[in-house]
């Protein structure tokens, strides 16, 4: 009885830990596994860059939530919303995007 109660709240907790693992999303590093399904590497990011395309800066253009499509090295690209830099990865700032009053990380030039 003792073990179960010491067991159950680590095996409800697992599941949530594997999902803290944010690698391969959109704005993330390519990581060792590549980014997730229907993403593409950008290699020639600082630190690789998990990149989705989109149609239309400055709004959602089929972006996930939490990101917004801006214009990246002269492509439309999803980013990630962010409030300050500290929100961004190294060698990423977070800049105004055209047309909106949000920002988002993209890469410093």
């Amino acid at each position: 009885m003792r073990l179960t109660r010491v067991l159950f709240p680590l095996l409800a907790v697992f599941p949530l830990l594997a999902c803290g693992d944010s690698d391969g999303g959109v704005g993330e590093s390519c990581g060792e596994d590549g980014c997730d399904s229907g993403l593409s590497c950008r290699r020639d990011f600082p630190g690789t860059f998990c990149a989705q395309d989109c149609t239309a800066e400055g709004e959602g253009g089929g972006c996930p939530s939490g990101t917004l499509c801006t214009s990246q090295f002269d492509t439309l690209m999803c980013s990630p919303v962010c409030d300050s830099a500290s929100d961004c990865r190294e060698s990423f700032a977070c800049n105004g995007v055209s047309n909106t009053n949000l920002k988002a990380c993209q890469v410093k030039l």
